[in-house]
C-alpha cells in the first residue's frame, strides 16, 4: 500500500507522537509499504530519513502551539488521491485537520487525545475547537486509540465515533536485561517533551528532598526547558539535575543502562511511552496515577495500585502524587534503591505495525500482505 502519515512534526523533533510515527514508518517500510511523511517545518524540503520520504511544508502560522501550514493542506488537497490511506496524528495539532479537509482519501486518525489543552488559555480554546475535531472524527474510517482510557475519553466527547474507535497500544523497543549500575550515585531518568503539563518541575522540586546521592537525568527538549533550568539552579540542584536535551538512540540507550529508576509526573497522556519503555527495560518506575499510566501498569503486569517496596513484578511501578513533593521524593528513593526487575513483556512495535496495517486494509478496502512483519 501507499501510505501518507500526516503529523505536526517529525524526526529529529522528539516527543511521544514523533516516536510513534517514526516507529510506524520503520515497520511499514520493512513490510514493503510505500511510506511518506507529510509534516511541517520552517522551510519547504523533501528528504529521505531512514529510508522514508519526508515532505516538510513551510509554516503559515509558526506559533508553537498553533502551527499551521496552508501549503501542506494544498498539497493534500491536490495529491491525496495518490495514496491508498492517509494516517493523521494528534487531535492537538492542526495538521490532522488539514488531512481531513478538502479530499476524500481513506483516512485513519490516531488522536493521541488528552481531552483538554495544556494551559489555561489552550484549555479554554478546547471546547471551541471541538466542532472541527468532530469533523476529523467523522471523516475517519477508523479512530485508533492507544489505550482503552483514551478510547473512553474519545467516546465521551465524540459518541458518534462508536465502533470505529479501536485500541492498538503503543509498542516498546525490546532491550536486553542489564545489571544495576555500580555507582554511589543513583540516577533517575525523566524522559519527555519539556511542556508544563509533564510536571518535570515537580520532579525537580522532589529532588531537593531525595538526598545528595540521587541525580536526575532529564532527556528531551521543549518550551519549558529554560524555566526548568532556572528552577534547578534556584534550588541549588544545578549539579544534581542534568539536562541532556535531545539524544540519539545510542546515547539514550547508554543513559537508560546507567539509570537506577525512571519517573513520569505527567498530568495528561494518551499512553505513557516513557513509563512503558522504562518497564520494558526492567527499570523501577515512579508515575503519576493517571488513567493511561494505570493501563500501562496492567499491560506490564505491574498491577493497578501503588505498592510498597518489594521484589519482582511488584517493585516495577509505584504511583505517587506529583503535587506532594515529599511523597514523590520518597517514592523515587525507594525505586532507585530497589534494583532492576525482570523486563516487562509489553506489545512491541512489530505488533503495532501488524495491527495498524490491518486497519489500513479495512479502511482502504484492500487485502493486506504479511510482508516482513511478524504476527
Amino acid at each position: 500500500m501507499r501510505i501518507a502519515l500526516v503529523c505536526n512534526a517529525y524526526h529529529p523533533d522528539i516527543g511521544g507522537v514523533e516516536t510513534h510515527v517514526r516507529r510506524l514508518c520503520a515497520g511499514l517500510t520493512a513490510a514493503g509499504d510505500d511510506v511518506e511523511v507529510i509534516t511541517q517545518g520552517a522551510t519547504r524540503s523533501v528528504e529521505t530519513v531512514d529510508g522514508v520520504l519526508v515532505r516538510r511544508f513551510p509554516l503559515t502560522v509558526p506559533a508553537g502551539n498553533y502551527r499551521l501550514s496552508v501549503p501542506l493542506w494544498r498539497w493534500l488537497r491536490a495529491h491525496a488521491a495518490e495514496y491508498d490511506v492517509l494516517h493523521a496524528h494528534s487531535y492537538h495539532a492542526l495538521a490532522a485537520l488539514c488531512a481531513a479537509l478538502g479530499n476524500r482519501a481513506p483516512l485513519v486518525f490516531t488522536p493521541h487525545y488528552h481531552g483538554t489543552g495544556h494551559s489555561r488559555f489552550r484549555a479554554a480554546l478546547h471546547p471551541l475547537y471541538r466542532p472541527l475535531g468532530r469533523t476529523i472524527m467523522a471523516r475517519a474510517g477508523a479512530v485508533v486509540c492507544v489505550t482503552a482510557a483514551e478510547r473512553d475519553l474519545v467516546l465521551r466527547h465524540f459518541p458518534a465515533v462508536g465502533e470505529r474507535a479501536v485500541v492498538i497500544p503503543n509498542g516498546t523497543d525490546p532491550r536486553p536485561s542489564t545489571p544495576a549500575p555500580r555507582s554511589a550515585v543513583r540516577r533517575i531518568l525523566c524522559v519527555g517533551r519539556l511542556e508544563q503539563y509533564k510536571r518535570v518541575d515537580r520532579v525537580i522540586r522532589a529532588m531537593a528532598h531525595a538526598g545528595p546521592e540521587h541525580r536526575l537525568d532529564v532527556v528531551g527538549t521543549g518550551p519549558a526547558a529554560g524555566q526548568l533550568r532556572q528552577l534547578a539552579a534556584r534550588l541549588g540542584l544545578a549539579g544534581r539535575v542534568v539536562f541532556h536535551g535531545r539524544l540519539d538512540d545510542d546515547a539514550f540507550a547508554a543513559c537508560l543502562s546507567q539509570a537506577s529508576a525512571a519517573v513520569s509526573a505527567s498530568a495528561h497522556e494518551a499512553f505513557g511511552m516513557a513509563v512503558a519503555d522504562a518497564l520494558a527495560a526492567g527499570l523501577p518506575t515512579v508515575a503519576a496515577p493517571i488513567p493511561a499510566h494505570r493501563e500501562v501498569a496492567r499491560l506490564a503486569g505491574a498491577g493497578d495500585e501503588a505498592r510498597p517496596a518489594a521484589s519482582g513484578d511488584e517493585a516495577r511501578l509505584r504511583f505517587a502524587d506529583p503535587e506532594d513533593e515529599v511523597a514523590l521524593a520518597e517514592a523515587l528513593r525507594e525505586a532507585a534503591a530497589s534494583g532492576r526487575t525482570r523486563p516487562a513483556v509489553l506489545p512491541t512495535w512489530t505488533d503495532v505495525v501488524g495491527a495498524t496495517r490491518e486497519i489500513y486494509a479495512a479502511v482502504a478496502g484492500r487485502p493486506v500482505s504479511v510482508g516482513a512483519v511478524g504476527r
